[in-house]
């Protein structure tokens, strides 16, 4: 009968000291510091456009680019290239170049790395899922729907078509 109880605390004294461990700490962490305005004049200048968050405007003259994001409208003469833009992103006489995509692109050129989710409006379009091309050249792995000349859907209902192609 000892033994039995000795088995049955050990027992409990082993389980319980599994939930007794250090709890994690982590540090507090800043909140993401957004600006309603932000001008760009090329690639990384300023030095603060490379990670800024825009809630409202971001301008390029004549390019804005950078690894933040973008709520609202980017415009730029010759190149709108923001990660991740949620809005309307204009470029003038140039190319639109997103990582993560949602609203309306509307350049010469359109290119969503990922996934878009919404419009794009061009000469040229590109993404890889999801999303609305208008364009004379259409090109994505699986766009919801293309219009234009020239539309290659890698998956979709037909891989290559003239006019309208949509997804499986």
């Amino acid at each position: 009968m000892k033994k039995l109880t000795f088995a049955i605390i050990l027992t409990a004294v082993c389980c319980f000291s599994v939930f007794a461990q250090e709890a994690k700490t982590t540090a507090p962490v800043a909140p993401e510091r957004w600006d309603a305005f932000l001008a760009g004049f090329w690639f990384g200048a300023p030095a603060s456009i490379e990670t800024a968050n825009v809630s409202g405007l971001k301008w390029g003259l004549p390019i804005s680019a950078g690894h933040g994001k973008v709520v609202g409208f980017e415009w730029s003469f010759f190149c709108c290239a923001t990660d991740t833009v949620k809005g309307f992103q204009w470029a003038m006489i140039g190319v639109n170049d997103s990582q993560d995509f949602t609203g309306m692109q509307m350049a010469l050129v359109n290119v969503v790395e990922k996934k878009i989710s919404g419009l794009q409006f061009g000469i040229v379009n590109k993404c890889d899922k999801e999303g609305i091309q208008i364009g004379i050249v259409n090109t994505a792995d699986n766009a919801d729907y293309q219009i234009g000349i020239v539309n290659l859907n890698k998956n979709g209902w037909m891989p290559f078509m003239v006019g309208i192609n949509h997804s499986r």
